[in-house]
C-alpha cells in the first residue's frame, strides 16, 4: 500500500508558469495524510483545503480558494462538480476523474504519475490535426478490421458539440484528468435529453476496457462491481452493436466469450432503454497512460501511441450509470482514407501498455 502520494506542483505541465500564483491542493480530510506537497514551480504559498461530503465545491472555491491560484482537486470520497466558468477568475483548476469508480492510493499514486509526464504542447498539436483532418472530410468513417465492422459519423452537423479536454491551461479553463481527450455529443456534456441522438449509422465493435461510471444518487459499490465484471469479459471477446442514427438496434456476441457481456448489456438496455443511445464518441490523446486493470475513470484518456476510441453509453447522473469503453481495435478515417485518430488494423492486444499495482 502506498503510504504517501507526492504532488510535485512543478511537474503538472498544463498548469504553466506560477506565475505568483498559490499551489492549492483540494482534498478529502481522509486523505490529507497520506499525500505530501513538493514545494517546486516557485508559487507564492502551498495550501490544503479539505473538502468533505456534502459540500459545493463552487461554495469552497469563492470563500477559501485566493486569486491567483492552480487548482488540484483529488477527491475519491466525494463527488466534485465542476464550477461554472464565470466563478474561476484568475485561477486553474485540474480535477482527477476519481469519484465514480472505486479508487485506492495506489490508483491515485499511478495516475498522479501519468499526470507527470503528460504533455500538453504535443496534445495541443495532435488535437490541431485532429480538427484539420475533420475540417477535411464530409463524414468520419469507425472501422474495426478484427471484428468486420463500420460505421459512419455525419460529423459536420453544426448541433454537435465538441469538447476538448486536452493542452494547456489558461485563466478561467478547467481540466478533468489525466487529460487527452476531444469528445463529440449531441449537446452541452452536462446534457442529457433522448430525443437526441449522434448521427451515426452502421455497425461498431465493443471490444477492448469497459469503465462503469456511478453518478451522485443512491448506488451500491457491490452492484457496480457486479455489473462490470460481467461487461469485463469485453477485454477479450467483442460485442457487435447495429447502430441506426445513434440508437442501438442490436447486439450479438461476436465470439461466445462475449454472451455476459452481451446479456448484462441487455438487461441495461431492459431497465433503462437510453442505454441504448450512443452518447458520446471519445477521441483519446494520451499517449503517456498505461491501462489500470480493473474498473478505473482516469483509463478514460488512453491514447495508445496515436489516439485511441472510447464509446460511451448512458450519462450520470440522468442514469444510474455511465459506460465508457476503450476500444483499441477501432480506427477512425476521413473519406479519403487518411488516419484521424487509432492505427490502421488496430492495436497489437499484446502491446498495449498494462499496469498492475498489487
Amino acid at each position: 500500500m502506498t503510504a504517501t502520494i507526492k504532488i510535485d506542483p512543478a511537474r503538472l505541465r498544463q498548469f504553466g508558469k506560477a506565475e505568483d500564483s498559490v499551489f492549492c491542493l483540494v482534498t478529502n480530510p481522509e486523505l490529507q495524510d497520506d499525500i505530501r506537497i513538493i514545494r517546486n514551480g516557485g508559487y507564492r504559498d502551498y495550501i490544503v483545503i479539505p473538502f468533505r461530503t456534502g459540500e459545493r465545491f463552487e461554495d469552497l472555491l469563492a470563500d477559501r480558494v485566493p486569486e491567483p491560484a492552480h487548482i488540484l482537486a483529488i477527491s475519491p470520497l466525494s463527488f466534485f462538480e465542476s464550477p461554472p466558468p464565470e466563478l474561476l477568475g484568475r485561477r486553474k483548476i485540474m480535477g482527477m476523474a476519481c469519484n465514480s469508480t472505486p479508487t485506492s492510493l495506489d490508483a491515485i499514486q499511478h495516475f498522479v504519475e501519468v499526470m507527470e509526464q503528460t504533455a500538453p504542447d504535443e496534445q495541443e498539436r495532435f488535437s490541431d490535426r485532429f480538427f484539420e483532418l475533420l475540417e477535411s472530410t464530409d463524414q468520419l468513417v469507425y472501422v474495426d478490421e478484427k471484428h468486420g465492422t463500420r460505421a459512419t459519423l455525419q460529423h459536420l452537423d453544426p448541433e454537435l458539440v465538441w469538447n476538448q479536454q486536452a493542452g494547456p491551461l489558461d485563466w478561467g479553463d478547467q481540466q478533468i484528468v489525466p487529460a487527452g481527450e476531444i469528445s463529440v455529443l449531441p449537446i452541452e456534456i452536462t446534457d442529457f435529453r433522448e430525443d437526441l441522438h449522434l448521427p451515426l449509422d452502421g455497425t461498431i465493435a465493443f471490444r477492448g476496457f469497459p469503465i462503469l461510471h456511478s453518478g451522485t444518487p443512491s448506488f451500491s459499490r457491490a452492484d457496480q462491481a457486479r455489473v462490470h465484471f460481467q461487461l469485463a469479459t469485453l477485454n477479450l471477446h467483442a460485442v457487435v452493436a447495429k447502430v441506426e442514427n445513434g440508437i442501438i438496434t442490436d447486439i450479438q456476441p461476436h465470439t461466445p466469450g462475449a454472451r455476459s457481456a452481451v446479456d448484462m448489456l441487455n438487461s441495461m438496455f431492459d431497465v433503462d432503454s437510453r442505454y441504448r443511445i450512443v452518447w458520446e464518441m471519445g477521441h483519446a490523446m494520451n499517449t503517456s497512460l498505461d491501462i489500470l486493470p480493473g474498473n478505473h475513470a482516469m483509463n478514460e484518456t488512453y491514447g495508445g501511441t496515436e489516439g485511441c476510441l472510447h464509446w460511451g453509453l448512458g450519462l450520470t447522473p440522468f442514469t444510474q450509470y455511465h459506460l465508457d469503453i476503450v476500444s483499441p481495435d477501432t480506427t477512425v478515417y476521413t473519406n479519403s482514407g487518411e488516419v484521424v485518430l487509432g492505427v490502421p488494423g488496430g492495436y497489437e492486444s499484446d502491446r498495449i501498455a498494462l499496469r498492475r499495482v498489487s
